[in-house]
């Protein structure tokens, strides 16, 4: 019976080590977000082949992954903060009020702990996806 119990605690402790490494791992994956396109208008006799899209995006804690858009990006943090993350760059925190500019194809990762909501414009070239992610290879 001592065996037995001793066993159980065993396992217990063994779950709860295991379960405080993998907590990282949770807390890193990808953020629930909504985005809501406000207007979409075409460039067409101006800037052919382009179009402008504004987008509300509300983000909950958590991280976008890798990813990049297309064309060029401006966006104004409204609420919260977020910081960007682009490899051999400083990361760049914003906060409520600043704006921050992305260049089109720029590879970058966006992570916030509290709730964001960010008004973004963007030029893009028509038919193309707004975002393309990055898989990340297991490590």
């Amino acid at each position: 019976m001592i065996k037995r119990y001793n066993a159980l605690v065993f396992a217990f402790i063994l779950g709860i080590v295991v379960g405080g490494w993998q907590t990282p791992l949770r807390s890193a994956q990808f953020r629930a977000t909504r985005t809501t396109d406000l207007m979409k208008t075409d460039l067409a006799g101006w800037c052919d082949g382009k179009e402008v899209l504004v987008s509300m995006t509300e983000s909950a804690p958590g991280t976008s992954g890798k990813h990049y858009h297309p064309g060029h990006s401006f966006a104004m943090v409204l609420e919260g903060s977020q910081v960007r993350i682009i490899e051999g760059k400083p990361d760049v925190v914003a906060k409520a009020g600043d704006m921050l500019y992305e260049e089109p194809m720029e590879v970058h990762t966006s992570k916030n702990t509290d709730p964001v909501k960010i008004l973004t414009f963007r030029i893009l070239e028509k038919g193309k996806a707004v975002t393309t992610r990055i898989e990340e290879s297991a490590r």
